[in-house]
């Protein structure tokens, strides 16, 4: 077979290498869920598009006019088959008309009964959302019953807030005829706009659950902290429980945390007794640790979402090889309450980041097509030319990412990494027996500016090369020693165990762009990966 080439576009780098025959490119396998699966998504509409790095929850009534049947639509073309939209948000009002709690002002449709209407046609569950802990029209009519209005946990669990929340949770099963609804946020109130100081209906609240009057802020033990806080939150989940089951046995309560081994609701009736339960922080094992602690009957789901950092090529195989439910949710960006799919179905997945990778990885996995499967004819191909190594980026924080562009030709890749930044790392792992023949790095910044990257460096684990680029074609090759490591923007990277030696590279640099050949000496033993950082 002849030679592979694998061209690595970067704004910002780019790499070839140079060793044996490509095994036989196969096209990739699917990934299958069974029929039950969960497969959900979410059109998160607690918060309003902002740049603002807290946002405050999205005003009463800012999706209002959203349109069932295009809000439907949209999840049909993602291949779900549970929609999970709102009852009453985190702001307090109601998403259906004649509603409990006040509906949301301007609201143009009866919008969650006819969601429910409508994906039920379409053989979709549809659930609706509640947030325990937080509620800002609660907080403005009993300024005395909540610590103020921030926007995270603020309420206290007492007797009149748990009639209140049951009678909204009775009202939006019964009259909507929703599957279920998410349950969020049951956590204890942050009294941080007290100071820590506990108001008095909780003191009273304390009391009634313990036995005990409250003995005070700085007399009180972490161990009576914790009998407490554990008995609020199993009183507040059995007005849940009990409102949704009341208006219909059938109702499916599903409760998402994100500390998924809090001690706070480990071991606890909650656990035992959630329909669904869901790790919003998106880690698989927490799952598997948490399994013993869950129902017979318990659904469990895994959370992709930028906040969490959860890497959709990784998590969702992970997920669906383990029988884990799948779900994701984003802030939609325009008016509309959705968020345009075409534009991220045309992409390869790794030209995404953020949410619009999990859509774009999910919406392929929803539909049994692997991540590789490219967007034709609106529908989802799979390829016999996808890549026969995997190409993982550094993620940096909740800012902009890395994307890259992975284009075959005949037998040569062409990778293109695109950065906002002027430094960074990533990883190619190898999905086949050998690696290619021949990889290409090519490193460049954003369109205009000028390649800055004074170090690049590539190691197996075992061997590594440091390049200059203000010397391009001069490099240094030696053995990790791996006691020696330094620390700069890139992580850990590493030292030789002697000075190595110099050897030439096939390089060329000009103004934006940086493109390096990758000797074979760094992949003769066949290494399973290669990482590689450029930059500072």
């Amino acid at each position: 077979m002849s030679p592979a080439k694998i061209i690595i576009h970067t704004c910002l780098i780019a790499l070839s290498i140079v060793p044996s025959t490509l095994a036989q490119t196969k096209t990739p396998t699917p990934l299958k869920p069974n029929k039950e699966e969960i497969k959900a998504y979410c059109l998160d509409y607690n918060w309003a598009p902002t740049s603002r790095r807290r946002r405050p929850f999205a005003n009463p009534g800012h999706w209002a006019a959203s349109n069932p049947a295009e809000h439907v639509a949209w999840y049909k073309a993602m291949g779900a088959n549970v929609i999970q939209t709102f009852a009453v948000s985190t702001n307090g009002y109601a998403w259906y008309k004649n509603s409990f709690a006040p509906e949301q002002p301007g609201l143009k449709h009866d919008f969650l009964t006819e969601v429910v209407k409508l994906g039920h046609q379409e053989n979709m569950k549809v659930f609706g959302y509640f947030c325990a802990a937080s509620n800002p029209l609660w907080a403005k009519l009993h300024p005395d019953l909540s610590y103020g209005n921030p926007t995270t946990y603020h309420i206290p669990y007492t007797d009149e807030y748990l009639e209140y929340f049951s009678k909204s949770i009775h009202d939006a099963v019964k009259k909507t005829g929703m599957d279920g609804f998410m349950v969020d946020w049951l956590w204890m109130p942050s009294r941080k706009s007290t100071k820590g100081k506990w108001l008095d209906c909780e003191k009273k609240l304390y009391k009634q659950l313990t036995g005990k009057d409250f003995p005070g802020e700085d007399k009180l033990s972490k161990a009576e902290d914790l009998a407490y806080s554990r008995k609020a939150l199993e009183r507040c989940w059995d007005a849940i429980r009990k409102a949704a089951k009341t208006a219909n046995p059938d109702c499916i309560v599903w409760l998402t945390v994100n500390k998924m081994l809090h001690p706070h609701v480990t071991n606890s009736k909650i656990y035992k007794e959630a329909d669904w339960l869901m790790n919003e922080a998106g880690s698989v094992k927490a799952i598997q640790k948490a399994k013993p602690m869950v129902g017979k009957h318990t659904r469990l789901i895994t959370c992709l979402a930028v906040w969490n950092g959860a890497d959709a090529s990784s998590i969702v195989p992970e997920a669906l090889k383990e029988g884990i439910g799948l779900y994701g949710f984003t802030t939609p960006k325009s008016n509309s309450g959705t968020v345009n799919l075409e534009n991220i179905f045309n992409k390869q997945v790794t030209e995404l980041s953020g949410d619009s990778k999990s859509i774009a990885v999910l919406a392929r996995a929803y539909k049994g097509k692997s991540e590789y499967a490219i967007w034709k004819n609106n529908q989802f191909i799979e390829t016999n030319d996808a890549p026969t190594f995997r190409l993982s980026i550094s993620r940096r924080g909740r800012g902009h990412q890395d994307t890259a562009h992975i284009k075959k030709t005949n037998d040569n890749y062409e990778i293109t990494i695109n950065t906002p930044y002027n430094w960074g790392s990533a990883v190619i792992k190898r999905k086949n027996n050998k690696w290619p023949e021949s990889i290409t790095l090519n490193l460049q910044n954003r369109p205009n500016i000028a390649a800055n990257f004074p170090h690049f460096g590539i190691n197996n684990g075992k061997t590594g090369i440091k390049i200059q680029t203000t010397d391009i074609t001069n490099s240094t090759i030696g053995e990790i020693d791996p006691k020696i490591r330094t620390r700069g923007r890139l992580g850990i990277q590493f030292g030789f165990k002697d000075d190595g030696k110099k050897i030439k590279i096939k390089a060329t640099k000009t103004k934006e762009s940086i493109k390096i050949t990758i000797p074979n000496e760094i992949i003769k033993e066949n290494p399973n990966s290669l990482k590689f950082t450029w930059g500072a």
